[in-house]
């Protein structure tokens, strides 16, 4: 009766395991109710499959054929995305579960003396630790792969190496270790028992350990996107207030040049060419402390340089801007904000500390092959890679320090890039992001 139960429950699990891979891994249609209706119709006929061959007749190569054949029609059929995936996926899933069968059955027959085809039919301890160990296995290394194709995991980051590569494969190689044990004890119960409480333990201290690192990923990422949201949230009251400004300036100046106009007409008129010529020096010295705003097709980049610019005047920086006719768009409007303001606000930030004279900026948009750059480069006065190659900040704000942080999660998320280097006297801030992952070009 037991190893009746078994079976059932493992040609049942496996058909959810399997489907369920292929459902995370691809994109699936809106309908919801119809990728349900899918997912469990295509699992009852591998379930069946499995079953049947189970309790009433095993042929392991045609019985593989049609669990696999049926595999692929539900990837062809009812899931989205790239046909070659659709169509390699369901057979690298079925791969990688029969390496891990063959490799873990080879190995226990070698220990064991059964071989590999009463590994799989007979009802033996042996076939039951197998089955438990083998599906474990897969269902780590398929979780793994939708972690990897959803990019839930940056191999950056510690915390991410830890939580998802180094524990899983810990928690394997304690059950493997468990497993060998017993063997070579011939399943003694006093050891069988003592092996068991100390795996548990084990794999329970594991656990505990893969929470706290996980949740301090987790709250990571919060406090990233809190930052975010905050910054955004300063850039439009700044810009609102700047923007106040810019129109009483312009007001003013629009005032005066009318009375200025006058008074050099007047002055030409009498020939009092030398009066002119100053009057129009005070009056050019006047329109350069306005500085012309960016007008862009994206509002939102439009607010983030004309922050960046008014910013850069006020500190007496010369900041020069180029920016390509054809946009970058994002599937987010604040992804914009932390790359043009993170990268701007670090410029700044330095040349404030240097001559003024040597304040130099300029922010460069532009396309390159199947690329867009954001390049923002500064001028400076000694290399700051070899003082401080990691660019670590020395602020005690807990905030500070989150602007290159915030730049490589943006990259990361259109599988771009971020590069810091220096050239020719001038700190180069560059992220590049690949045009086929932008949405105006999916």
């Amino acid at each position: 009766m037991l190893d009746v139960f078994v079976e059932i429950v493992t040609d049942l699990f496996q058909p959810l395991m399997f489907c369920g891979f292929l459902y995370l891994f691809m994109e699936k249609p809106d309908n919801r109710k119809r990728n349900v209706i899918c997912f469990l119709l295509f699992s009852t006929v591998m379930f069946g499959i499995l079953l049947y061959s189970s309790l009433v007749e095993y042929y392991m190569i045609i019985n593989d054929l049609m669990f696999l054949a049926v595999l692929e029609i539900y990837s062809l059929l009812c899931l989205r995305g790239n046909i070659f995936s659709r169509i390699f996926m369901p057979l690298i899933a079925f791969l990688i579960n029969t390496v891990i069968s063959f490799a873990f059955s080879y190995f226990v027959s070698f220990f064991t003396g059964y071989t590999h085809y009463e590994l799989v039919t007979e009802p033996t301890i042996y076939r039951y630790i197998c089955i438990v160990v083998i599906n474990l296995t897969d269902v780590l290394v398929f979780s793994m792969l939708v972690k990897f194709r959803n990019h839930k995991v940056n191999l950056r980051k510690i915390t991410d190496v830890i939580a998802f590569i180094i524990l899983p494969v810990i928690v394997l190689l304690i059950v493997y270790c468990t497993f060998y044990i017993m063997v070579i004890t011939k399943y003694e119960a006093n050891i069988m028992v003592y092996l068991s409480v100390i795996c548990l333990c084990m794999i329970t201290v594991t656990a505990i350990v893969w929470y706290a690192v996980s949740r301090i990923s987790r709250e990571n990422e919060a406090s990233t996107k809190l930052l975010l949201m905050e910054q955004q949230i300063d850039l439009y009251e700044h810009n609102i207030l700047q923007s106040n400004v810019q129109i009483e300036k312009i007001s003013r100046i629009k005032h005066d040049m009318k009375n200025n106009l006058l008074c050099i007409d007047n002055l030409i008129s009498n020939k009092k060419y030398q009066d002119a010529q100053k009057i129009c020096g005070e009056v050019s010295k006047n329109l350069k402390a306005i500085y012309t705003p960016i007008d862009t097709k994206n509002p939102l980049l439009n607010a983030v340089i004309n922050v960046e610019q008014e910013k850069a005047v006020a500190l007496n920086i010369n900041f020069s801007i180029q920016i390509a006719d054809e946009m970058i768009e994002f599937s987010e409007n604040s992804d914009i904000v932390s790359i043009i303001g993170n990268m701007c606000d670090n410029a700044i930030e330095y040349l404030i500390k240097i001559d003024k004279i040597n304040r130099k900026m300029w922010l460069k948009i532009y396309i390159h092959g199947n690329h867009y750059i954001v390049d923002c480069v500064n001028k400076v006065e000694k290399s700051i890679l070899n003082e401080n190659p990691n660019l670590l900040t020395s602020k005690t704000n807990e905030n500070h320090g989150k602007g290159i942080d915030i730049l490589k999660s943006v990259a990361k998320k259109y599988d771009g890039e971020v590069n810091f280097f220096e050239k020719d006297g001038y700190f180069h801030s560059m992220i590049i992001l690949k045009k086929q992952n932008l949405p105006k070009n999916k």
